[in-house]
């Protein structure tokens, strides 16, 4: 017996034959509706509205209302942080190693114009970037930012 399902039926018509106990329109009431509603928490559900407290599928919601589905294997929290970090979109180093996963390394002139090194240290850039990650994530970054010559893909 569902309690929702009793309440639904409780404020039809008295004269419904919903109210019959062998009428199998009432058995469908009961068994369906009446017992999601009976499961049902609300608290849980409105808390999958909000992006801190979403999970699982809710998330992916999330995620696909800021256009970034999520990756394969990839946690509840990381892929909130990812999408947190999305909707800030500050192009930061920090960003492209946390978010996108990008090796950035910087240009550095040696003695003669032809040679080039490279660091890792992201701090010391007046030439630019070279970047590495694979071809998918340079296509994103690319739309989503006006990276010029800000870095060169390896």
């Amino acid at each position: 017996m569902s309690m929702f399902g009793e309440e639904i039926i409780a404020r039809l018509p008295p004269h419904s034959a919903l109210h019959r106990q062998d009428n199998p329109g009432r058995k469908i009431i009961m068994n369906t509706i009446g017992e999601w509603l009976d499961r049902f928490e609300e608290r849980d559900w409105m808390e999958q509205f909000f992006l801190q407290d979403a999970t699982g599928k809710y998330l992916d919601l999330h995620g696909n209302d800021f256009g970034l589905p999520r990756k394969i294997d990839e946690s509840d929290d990381d892929y909130r942080n990812r999408i947190i970090y999305e909707s800030l979109g500050h192009l930061t180093t920090y960003f492209l190693k946390s978010v996108y996963n990008v090796e950035l390394y910087v240009k550095v002139n040696d003695f003669e114009a032809d040679t080039m090194l490279t660091s890792d240290n992201e701090y010391i850039s007046s030439n630019g970037f070279m970047g590495v990650v694979d071809e998918t994530t340079q296509e994103i970054l690319e739309k989503k930012f006006v990276l010029g010559s800000g870095i060169t893909w390896l």
